[in-house]
């Protein structure tokens, strides 16, 4: 058998150099990575994430920093393949030869895994940016859409979720939601009781999950909010608001925006088809 020059940084060689030593917890980190990735975060505030929770970045790296985060979410030996290369002519980056071989690696992901982390990085391009994730104020990026006209609901001024069309003077319910208060009452939803006993067996794991992070959360630490916000988007697939109601107008576009109108709700559909509808909570702070 041949002996093996080199490997990913999450693997190593056995002494004879015949076969590859898989190091557990920088295969677990990798997967962290991806996991993140996935839920919209970029190379920038995972780097930073890491290095705040002291994760140990890979030899020879003395700290995580956004070029080893964008190489390794684009290496196509976290799911095993290999690319020959040719290092002739003092090419340090490598000319592929020939056909990449699967399977050469022990993979750390899945193929699937990759390929979604890939679409989250082409869609953080096109928006020209990825979570900073400095502060997570708002931990429903990219989730939460108008009930009335479809369109994206935004995080304005740092404080309500108001509909894109209202925004822009282009129609709709002029009505916000205060974050806050969204906010709680979505989490308060996902974890009352009655909710579990409506999950499968097969899928409470994976809710069980979310929950434990959504109490981990209520610290408001940045490593729990940051962590919930992948599971978030992994558990919901429909989020749309109607705060102003079921018996709401349109108004004038120059309007007063109005927030936290009575009989406001939110419906929900989570990862496994089942539809919600949720109304805010009153808890005294």
């Amino acid at each position: 058998m041949k002996k093996i020059s080199a490997c990913p940084s999450w693997l190593g060689l056995s002494e004879d150099r015949r076969s590859f030593v898989y190091f557990s917890e920088r295969a677990e980190t990798v997967r962290k990575i991806y996991e993140l990735s996935i839920g919209g975060y970029g190379s920038y505030s995972i780097a930073n994430y890491l290095n705040r929770q002291n994760v140990p970045p890979f030899p020879p790296a003395s700290k995580w920093d956004h070029t080893t985060i964008d190489s390794m979410l684009r290496n196509r030996a976290t799911f095993g393949e290999h690319q020959p290369k040719s290092y002739a002519g003092g090419n340090k980056k490598g000319k592929p030869v020939g056909n990449a071989i699967a399977n050469y690696y022990p993979a750390v992901i899945t193929r699937e895994i990759f390929e979604s982390a890939q679409k989250a990085r082409r869609k953080n391009l096109s928006d020209g940016r990825g979570r900073r994730g400095e502060n997570i104020t708002n931990l429903f990026t990219g989730l939460t859409v108008c009930d009335y006209c479809g369109r994206n609901v935004k995080f304005a001024n740092r404080k309500s979720l108001i509909c894109e069309n209202v925004l822009e003077d282009k129609g709709c319910i002029r009505v916000g939601w205060s974050y806050r208060d969204f906010e709680r009452s979505v989490l308060y939803f996902l974890i009352h009781p009655a909710l579990r006993e409506t999950i499968g067996p097969n899928d409470r794991p994976v809710f069980d999950k979310l929950v434990s992070a959504i109490w981990d959360s209520q610290a408001a630490s940045f490593a729990s909010r940051f962590e919930m916000v992948p599971l978030l988007k992994q558990a919901i697939t429909s989020l749309r608001l109607a705060s102003g109601g079921v018996s709401s107008t349109r108004a004038l576009p120059d309007a007063i925006i109005k927030r936290d109108q009575p009989g406001r709700f939110f419906r929900i559909r989570l990862w496994d088809g089942h539809h919600y509808k949720g109304f805010p909570v009153e808890v005294s702070d």
